[in-house]
């Protein structure tokens, strides 16, 4: 079996223990979107589009990159340890651009504009459209 066909039910996986998380968060409180409605729902779309994923044909010879894997693993990783630190947008901000300039090898100026307005208009469109409390941190100001 290529190890290839492997990788959508991993995400599948965590896609489930991501949603049972979000669920102890609560999807929703006193009339509004809580604390646990975005991760649920991103979970859900992570869960269906790896699902989605299995009905295509992976050739046997297609090579699977262990090291960009990894590093996508390290940077998710440093994302959640990060979402705690220094609260959701600067965090969001820097795995974006890191994902961006050191795994796709995207052009920094390209990174830092496309990381910059992704963190900005979520928080916007959670935290102050629509009352969503996302994680400030411990450094938050």
């Amino acid at each position: 079996m290529n190890t290839a066909r492997l990788v959508p039910y991993t995400l599948a996986a965590i896609g489930l223990g991501s949603a049972a998380n979000a669920l102890n968060l609560h999807l929703w409180a006193y009339g509004e979107p809580a604390a646990g409605l975005f991760p649920f729902l991103a979970s859900l779309l992570l869960i269906g589009a790896s699902l989605a994923s299995t009905r295509e044909r992976t050739p046997d010879a297609e090579p699977v990159e262990i090291t960009r894997l990894l590093a996508y693993g390290f940077a998710l990783g440093a994302f959640c340890f990060l979402l705690e630190v220094i609260g959701f947008a600067p965090s969001t901000f820097l795995f974006l651009a890191g994902v961006f300039v050191l795994v796709e090898r995207m052009d920094w100026k390209r990174s830092l504009l496309l990381a910059a307005t992704f963190a900005v208009s979520t928080w916007a469109l959670f935290e102050a459209l629509l009352s969503v409390p996302l994680p400030h941190g411990e450094w938050s100001f």
